[in-house]
């Protein structure tokens, strides 16, 4: 599978640009072909904001995506030639909602793609790559069926018969894969994703791809990623619950409290792996749900064997919500925190002042041999 829009691949990428209080706004001029969006997702024909840089991808396709300053409506191309203060061209724009529910709200709506999915929701940004990735990603295939599943497709314009692979079904990296040897940050993060949320079939192409945004190439270059980073085929994906991402199961009523208690958690964090061995160092990431506090710093923190939770790293979060650390565990004192010969579990938890404390991350340490 190859990675479609990295810096290194930009051509048929999805960039997604985060507009600023401030920023200047410019008209659209929309070339209107048949097909273009009529329900839901129809432009408002009001002017769109300019974000700093904003450019479409140089492929045939010229998807950009714009996301307004209060995160609130994205505005998504096809076939956009010029974006600037000097206004949009394009032959299709999209307005999405992004209080809903991240679908058209019917089926036969349609959008900057043939699967009438947005662009936004599905791919894959440098930050979350380097930081985490906590939603399903989108996958272009060679071909699908004319028909579809909604949600989350709403559109198909595929030829392929009631057979073939549809828009909307979820597949899911098969649980055993595990990362090559020397893996980066990056495609552990990926990997895990797709092991866990899946990838929805959102377009089709030349190649098997997943959607990438070439924005914050400095980013990129943090993660480790290009568009050959990953060896895995189709072969390794399995069928996922069609329309919607899998979802943990739903505790006893006898838990009921403690879990509704977890899934209000503002603060979520995850590590890169559940078991580590004495040396080797352990990638956590997280995120904050909601509004992110101002000047916001997150603390990672240990617990002692006396019970006492005791800050091993401390690290800003980025603005969009998302951090992440790393941290290596020997027989040594590290951050006033001292890893015992008895040691066998670590217990780790994010800390944010105004958005509260995370999920527990319990990892086994082993030794060699």
């Amino acid at each position: 599978m190859k990675l479609s829009g990295t810096p290194d691949n930009p051509k048929y990428s999805s960039p997604i640009f985060f507009a600023a209080p401030g920023d200047p706004t410019a008209h659209v001029s929309v070339g209107q072909p048949s097909w273009s969006p009529l329900g839901i997702t129809k432009y408002d024909n009001k002017p769109v904001p300019v974000p700093a840089g904003v450019t479409p991808a140089s492929g045939s396709d010229g998807h950009l995506t714009v996301v307004s300053a209060d995160r609130k409506t994205a505005w998504e191309f096809w076939r956009c030639t010029a974006a600037g203060p000097g206004g949009y061209k394009t032959e299709v724009v999209v307005q999405w909602d992004l209080t809903g529910p991240g679908y058209a709200s019917k089926s036969g709506d349609n959008s900057a793609r043939g699967s009438g999915t947005p662009l936004i929701a599905t791919t894959l940004r440098a930050d979350e790559a380097l930081n985490g990735v906590d939603h399903a990603l989108g996958i272009t295939v060679p071909s699908v069926s004319s028909s579809f599943i909604y949600p989350p497709a709403s559109h198909s314009d595929g030829n392929g018969g009631p057979g073939a692979i549809k828009y909307g079904m979820l597949f899911v990296l098969r649980p055993d894969y595990q990362p090559p040897p020397g893996s980066g940050i990056g495609e552990r993060n990926v990997i895990q994703a797709l092991k866990t949320y899946g990838a929805y079939v959102v377009d089709q192409g030349a190649d098997f791809e997943m959607d990438a945004d070439f924005t914050h190439p400095e980013i990129w270059a943090q993660t480790g990623l290009n568009q050959n980073s990953f060896d895995f085929t189709a072969a390794d994906f399995r069928p996922g619950r069609s329309g919607a991402a899998p979802a943990a199961s739903a505790p006893a009523s006898a838990k009921g409290n403690k879990a509704k208690k977890k899934r209000g958690r503002r603060v979520v964090l995850h590590a890169d792996r559940n078991k580590l061995r004495l040396g080797a160092t352990l990638h956590l990431t997280g995120r904050v749900r909601g509004t992110v506090p101002k000047r916001a710093r997150v603390r990672i923190q240990v617990r002692t064997r006396r019970g006492h939770w005791r800050q091993l790293r401390r690290k800003p979060t980025n603005a969009n919500g998302t951090f992440g650390a790393s941290a290596r565990f020997a027989r040594a004192r590290l951050s006033k925190v001292r890893i015992g010969r008895r040691t066998r579990l670590v217990m780790i938890r994010a800390v944010i002042a105004r958005a509260g404390s995370s999920n527990v991350v319990r990892v086994r340490l082993v030794t060699r041999g």
